[in-house]
């Protein structure tokens, strides 16, 4: 398990990438973080490679997304954590070629982003919300990998 320290916490409520107040178009497979990103993103008929979500938004609003995946995977995650058992779920999801599966998790995702920006292949959109501001689109290159590994290496190992 690793811990998010204190001190990446401003450095990570910053978007990582441009903020959008409508969903732009995507060409390509689409990772979704979060409740009201994936329900957007459904509701204009796409269908994400992979959902990410509690089902709250702002950590205890309950949210309802209607839609029926091929598959949920339900895992822990603490907030301020990133479980083993995610991490682990995310990688297996990253290597195989079916669409349209939730990862249901009971804690909060939100940190998760960092994982599948790590594991997911080079051209995958990832798309996660900006509390109050829109939705952050990014296409996962190089460059995004190597900075995530370098945030990733300032969390502690539990």
């Amino acid at each position: 398990m690793l811990k998010l320290p204190d001190s990446l916490r401003e450095t990570l409520k910053k978007p990582l990438g441009k903020v959008y107040k409508s969903l732009p178009d995507i060409d390509g497979d689409i990772v979704t973080v979060g409740d009201i990103v994936t329900k957007t993103v459904i509701e204009n008929n796409i269908t994400p490679k992979l959902s990410i979500f509690d089902l709250k938004t702002q950590r205890d609003i309950p949210v309802e997304i209607h839609h029926t995946f091929k598959k949920i995977i339900k895992v822990k995650n603490p907030p301020g954590y990133i479980s083993d058992e995610a991490i682990e779920s995310i990688k297996y999801l990253s290597t195989i070629d079916d669409k349209d599966i939730a990862l249901l998790v009971d804690g909060e995702e939100d940190l998760l982003t960092l994982i599948v920006i790590k594991y997911f292949p080079v051209g995958t959109y990832v798309l996660y919300g900006q509390p109050n501001e829109g939705i952050v689109v990014l296409k996962i290159d190089n460059t995004l990998k190597q900075e995530i590994d370098r945030i990733l290496k300032q969390f502690e190992k539990i």
